[in-house]
């Protein structure tokens, strides 16, 4: 098995067709199929289904396509990791964070990141640690931030960085934004934005339970940033979210937290990577500037 035989799979799997993976590689179609083939032979199983319709993985061919991942991104790993040993700071940092990581640690440490390395590249994807498992542990992503909870695979580590603060928070000008204690929010609609693992259905009804109060009525489930900020300003719906979200850029003039006396219990923000898996010279560099970024948002 050769490496192109493991690019020729990742193109076609993604492209659906070997016409338009050929394409993509500048490969003659014919050559395409010709590799496909052979590491069907060799591994004695047929990795995909052709039909009319296109060309589909079949079980063992979604089986195969893991692990191929996995090694284009540790070669991918390999070659970046030898040439920052050499001093050539270059390449790529693929990582996933919450919407409240980015608001909190990204803007430091991608500055400080740019200045040193200017050459390389960095990949930010922004999103809950559930859909980028696998990425994660196959590598593709180098690491994760943001609120983890006791669900994710035991093979990745959890590194706390800090705890951030929630509020409850409504449009400027909101009948109730004088409000101080949840009980003069019973009347209220709400807003549930599934932006991190820990604000399920049961996050919600722990706080209220707490206190002794009936269940919130959730008029809208999102997990989209821009969609919770569109239905806040466009409604007398309340939602509870980190109180950094305040200060970002579209949301400070048009939201405003409300001094609500009872305590909202806060998320943890985390590193998230594979144990006992190095990351490369630049990847662990930025990791750091995380770190400090977390550090210094401590102390301010």
């Amino acid at each position: 098995m050769k490496m192109n035989h493991i690019r020729d799979v990742l193109a076609v799997a993604e492209a659906g067709s070997l016409r338009s993976a050929g394409k993509q590689l500048g490969v003659a179609q014919p050559a395409l199929t010709r590799s496909i083939q052979e590491i069907e032979r060799e591994l004695g199983t047929l990795l995909f289904e052709r039909s009319a319709l296109g060309i589909k993985l079949t079980e063992a061919g979604r089986l195969f396509l893991r692990r191929a991942e996995a090694i284009q991104a540790e070669m991918r790993h390999a070659r970046e990791e030898i040439d920052q040993l050499n001093q050539n700071m270059t390449g790529e940092v693929s990582i996933g964070m919450s919407g409240a990581a980015c608001f909190v640690l990204l803007p430091a440490a991608m500055s400080k990141f740019q200045k040193r390395y200017p050459e390389a590249v960095l990949k930010v994807d922004e999103t809950l640690v559930q859909p980028v498992e696998r990425r994660l542990l196959d590598g593709r992503l180098d690491f994760w931030v943001g609120p983890a909870d006791s669900s994710i695979s035991s093979h990745l580590d959890v590194e706390e960085l800090l705890s951030i603060k929630r509020v409850v928070v409504a449009r400027k000008g909101h009948p109730l934004a004088a409000a101080t204690c949840l009980a003069d929010l019973n009347d209220a609609d709400w807003i549930r934005p599934t932006l991190s693992p820990r604000s399920t259905a049961g996050d919600f009804t722990t706080i209220f339970l707490k206190h002794g109060l009936a269940q919130p009525r959730i008029k809208l489930h999102t997990r989209s940033a821009s969609v919770t900020l569109m239905a806040l300003i466009n409604s007398d719906m309340l939602t509870i979210m980190p109180e950094q979200w305040r200060n970002a850029p579209d949301w400070e003039n048009r939201i405003t937290a409300l001094p609500i006396e009872e305590d909202i219990p806060g998320w943890p923000l985390s590193i998230v990577r594979r144990i006992n898996m190095p990351l490369t010279p630049l990847a662990d560099s930025f990791c750091d500037m995380i770190r400090t970024a977390a550090m210094n948002y401590v102390r301010s």
